[in-house]
């Protein structure tokens, strides 16, 4: 199984450490927030993006499997017109980002931007990801949904609905961004997903919450899972900034378990 770590778990000035004990372990992703690398206008960066994506290959031989908090620091509804067209552009520009660090799968959460206004139907979005899932395809890239639970927002709340979602568009430019905290926190059952899994581009292994992860059963299960169905992207670790040590013990034990 291919290991990655997201770049959100750990500070700024750990990274050195944190690079070094994924490299130690044979991790070989990291999943990046762009604006924890470019803090003010990340997508406007795609020379120094190709560069650091040069320098974590040479150095740690690293690539970069999936970009996170694509939206972060955006704000607006894609349920408004306006909002969605200015949303739909800042995407685009996410686009050139992943291809310029050779980054595959783009996470979709943006939890806020999607919650349903009153007034308004979940059906009213699928025209929206229908057309970035068209331009994704023409980047080379893909827009991967994640179902976050209700705590968070009131769309594409449980696993299936994503999966769901994906299916109904059919579109090659859509996937879906495979969390646990969401299976956890729904008490979703992994085996229910077997048929469906073909449709992901990237796992993420995260808690309710972004805890730091816990020691479950689901993890183990998971890994069989995944090995089962053949799967060919990357797992990786997904919690809130913690410290080293956390980091640390966590990717020992998430090699453990998906070597």
């Amino acid at each position: 199984m291919k290991l990655a770590a997201s770049n959100l778990c750990w500070a700024a000035a750990d990274d050195e450490a944190a690079w070094g004990k994924m490299k130690e372990l044979g991790y070989t992703g990291l999943e990046i927030a762009p604006t924890r690398i470019f803090p003010q206008a990340p997508y406007d960066c795609l020379n120094g993006a190709a560069l650091f994506a040069g320098v974590m290959y040479q150095k740690y031989g690293f690539v970069i499997p999936s970009m996170q908090s694509i939206w972060y620091g955006q704000s607006g509804s894609i349920f408004d017109v306006a909002d969605a067209a200015r949303l739909e552009e800042y995407t685009k520009e996410a686009y050139q980002f992943a291809r310029a660090c050779r980054c595959g799968s783009l996470v979709f959460g943006c939890p806020r931007q999607r919650a349903v206004p009153e007034g308004h139907t979940s059906e009213e979005a699928e025209g929206f990801f229908a057309r970035l899932g068209v331009e994704a395809a023409r980047n080379g890239v893909r827009l991967a949904l994640e179902a976050n639970p209700p705590m968070y927002t009131n769309y594409l709340n449980d696993t299936a609905d994503a999966f769901a979602l994906v299916k109904r568009l059919d579109n090659p430019g859509l996937s879906v961004n495979f969390d646990l905290s969401t299976v956890l926190a729904q008490g979703e059952k992994l085996q229910t997903f077997i048929d469906d899994m073909q449709y992901v581009s990237h796992v993420h292994i995260s808690e309710p919450g972004l805890a730091p992860i816990q020691k479950r059963p689901e993890h183990r299960e998971l890994a069989l899972l995944l090995g089962a169905v053949g799967y060919r992207g990357f797992v990786s670790i997904e919690m809130a900034h913690t410290d080293l040590d956390t980091i640390r013990r966590t990717m020992d034990y998430i090699a453990e378990v998906f070597a």
